[in-house]
């Protein structure tokens, strides 16, 4: 009676530990930070424990409106020994993206299975409840047509059929632009970016969205692609082009950029080099004949008093040194449609210089221009 009473005492001294449950079903969700924000994705495991191996199954989760979801793997199979049992463990990886600020709720699952030795059997989890914070809002979050998107990383590629700052003439430029975005949904990416330029002609291809499903979560793509060819000889620049994102990862609002973009042909910029001839002795050569110029028209001014007022405002126009100055400063710049326009404004025939300038600017194959040449046919009428 004695040793019955010792037994009994040693029993309630230690609580029987509580048994596990012979067949279970739960949804659990791994957030990477207590604050979800719309659009974050967040790994989530359903989660089967049972003590029979099963004949057939079926494994559903209940419509939501709260949530986008997809698995991101088959389901896992396998045998583990918990607490001294020997257990079956399924599990099924889904990544969730939440549609809706406030409390948000995602399932139950359920899971219609068959037993060995047992009958049809209907195994149902709690549902999972979540708290989702909005995007942020205001600067710095600026993207294409206010579009705000979740990733955990975003890397972009910007891809050129030829060099678009030297294109043959008539040649067309392909860009193409791949944003890759890891933790999100193809929908999720922007638009394409408008690109309208009145010195361009674009042509746009259709937008490319892909979905790479990996272990860590989904990888999503969107493909811009572009044809661009010049309107004009002149060149033009494209301008950056920002994508703003949240980072899942820094908790931060971050950039990636399109690059910009410079487009021209390399016949204009041969033109401008060709123009760039005009050396420091081809300058001394304009100032010497500004030179000659005003002592010309000093001359003509002295001996006025033998000539008529319209005819000494004539010679004034002949040899006014102000034309050929704006012929120096357009040289000096080396702009040949400055250059042009100024010569344009000298008196008298200048039809030599002209061709020759005219040759230079809009014949492709053109040689370069002759500074010296160009000044000879220039001064010739004047003489």
């Amino acid at each position: 009676m004695v040793m019955l009473r010792a037994a009994l005492l040693c029993l309630l001294a230690f609580p029987a530990r509580a048994e596990l449950p012979a067949k279970s079903l739960e949804i659990i969700a791994a957030p990477t930070s207590p604050s979800i924000v719309v659009g974050e994705m967040i790994p989530v495991t359903l989660r089967g424990v049972y003590d029979k191996r099963a004949t057939r199954e079926e494994l559903t989760l209940r419509p939501s409106d709260a949530f986008d979801w997809l698995p991101l793997a088959k389901d896992s199979w396998r045998e583990e020994r918990i607490e001294g049992r020997s257990v079956i463990v399924v599990e099924r990886k889904l990544a969730l993206f939440a549609k809706h600020t406030g409390l948000s709720r995602f399932g139950p699952a359920d899971h219609r299975i068959s037993f060995v030795g047992e009958g049809e059997q209907v195994l149902s989890s709690h549902p999972l409840e979540l708290t989702i914070a909005p995007m942020p809002e205001g600067p710095p979050f600026h993207s294409p047509h206010g579009w705000r998107f979740a990733a955990g990383k975003l890397t972009i590629r910007d891809e050129l059929s030829t060099d678009p700052a030297h294109l043959a003439d008539g040649e067309t430029v392909t860009r193409r632009v791949t944003l890759r975005a890891e933790g999100a949904l193809p929908e999720m990416l922007p638009p394409r970016p408008v690109v309208s330029e009145p010195w361009l002609i674009t042509f746009a291809a259709p937008v490319q969205r892909e979905l790479e499903l990996t272990p860590e979560g989904p990888v999503a793509s969107v493909i811009w692609e572009w044809q661009f060819r010049p309107e004009t000889g002149e060149p033009g620049v494209l301008p950056p082009v920002p994508i703003h994102y949240f980072n899942t990862v820094s908790r931060k609002v971050e950039q990636v950029e399109i690059p910009a973009l410079p487009i021209g042909y390399a016949s204009f910029a041969a033109s401008q080099s060709a123009g760039g001839d005009l050396t420091a002795g081809s300058r001394w050569g304009i100032i010497a004949a500004l030179a000659a110029g005003l002592a010309a028209g000093f001359a003509a001014l002295v001996a006025g008093h033998r000539t008529s007022a319209a005819a000494a405002r004539g010679l004034w126009r002949r040899w006014s040194p102000l034309p050929w100055l704006r012929v120096r400063r357009a040289a000096r710049t080396g702009d040949l449609l400055a250059l042009r326009r100024a010569a344009a404004g000298l008196e008298g025939d200048r039809r030599e210089g002209l061709e020759l300038l005219d040759r230079a600017i809009y014949a492709p194959a053109a040689p370069g221009i002759d500074p010296r040449r160009l000044l000879r046919a220039l001064r010739r009428q004047r003489r």
